[in-house]
């Protein structure tokens, strides 16, 4: 009896704060149950709207910034490139908005672009290392001087040659580099003719654009396939007169990457944006001059701009 008064008791507790439940919120407590939900709907969506117009007007303050940006070259980079020759080399996941936008300036600084290349994910495969220390001792035998026994810059270096030189070496070295059925380059637009500079377009970013691809040798890290493009790039300016144009926002991107190993390479970040565009004819014709330097927003950069010439 003692167990059966026992849950007897237990359930009519229970129906009865069931039931307390049921006339409360039903009568005092409904509505101020059903304002505080109502206020904080009202509070989000007031939230959101706040934080789409934050959007929308610091999307039009960059976009008025670049349009500020853009006009401003009109007036100071006509001159500054004037009989220069450009090639354009396009690395692995770079836009060619990006490129477009970098020609374009170029042209407004009165050079001309020669033509474009773009580099394949051999360069910084890992799992070809063997090919490319195999393939730079063959290009090694048309480079007139060797800079290194490294062979990502061994092949930077015949790039760099292939672009900027007129020799019959340098033709065999293009040859080489855009043969075999995985080339290390591919030919968008045959140059008319050689380039005195070279402007190589990096990618935005180097985050989930490369986990999402299904062709990235996954035996290579981003550190790695970072260090391969320092390696190459650094080859290709010991040849000619380089600048890369690229990301800076992760330590694997590539203009990072330059900076953090101290590559003699001239870099600009923020690439899509109209600033890194209009900064890459003043920092060709800075390093053609001799003086290397790194420009942007981001870490490691000496200076937003490179120097407007006098």
């Amino acid at each position: 009896m003692i167990d059966f008064r026992y849950h007897l008791v237990s359930l009519i507790s229970v129906f009865l704060a069931l039931a307390i439940g049921i006339v409360l919120g039903a009568g005092p407590l409904q509505n101020s149950l059903g304002t505080a939900l109502n206020d904080q709907v009202t509070s989000l969506r007031e939230n959101r709207n706040e934080t789409q117009v934050q959007l929308e007007q610091t999307a039009a303050a960059v976009n008025d910034r670049d349009a500020y940006i853009t006009a401003a070259a009109g007036a100071y980079l006509p001159g500054v490139l004037d009989g220069k020759k450009a090639a354009l080399v396009l690395m692995p996941d770079a836009e060619d908005d990006d490129l477009d936008a970098v020609a374009a300036q170029i042209q407004t600084a009165g050079g001309t672009v020669t033509g474009r290349v773009s580099l394949t994910d051999v360069w910084s495969d890992a799992s070809r290392d063997a090919f490319r220390q195999t393939y730079s001792e063959q290009l090694a035998g048309y480079l007139d001087s060797e800079a290194s026994s490294n062979a990502n810059k061994v092949l930077g270096q015949g790039l760099g040659t292939a672009l900027t030189s007129g020799s019959d070496s340098a033709r065999t070295l293009m040859d080489l580099l855009t043969a075999t059925e995985t080339p290390l380059v591919s030919v968008d637009a045959k140059p008319g003719g050689l380039a005195d500079m070279i402007v190589v377009i990096g990618p935005r970013g180097t985050g989930a654009t490369a986990e999402s691809r299904d062709d990235v040798d996954a035996s290579a890290s981003p550190a790695q396939s970072a260090a391969s493009w320092v390696d190459a790039l650094t080859g290709t300016a010991s040849a000619a007169s380089t600048v890369v144009v690229g990301a800076a926002d992760a330590e694997t991107d590539v203009v990072a990457a330059l900076r953090a190993d101290k590559a003699p390479v001239t870099t600009i970040d923020s690439v899509g944006q109209a600033a890194a565009a209009v900064s890459t004819p003043l920092a060709l014709a800075s390093t053609a001059s001799g003086a290397k330097g790194d420009y942007g927003f981001d870490k490691g950069a000496d200076a937003v701009v490179p120097p407007i010439p006098k």
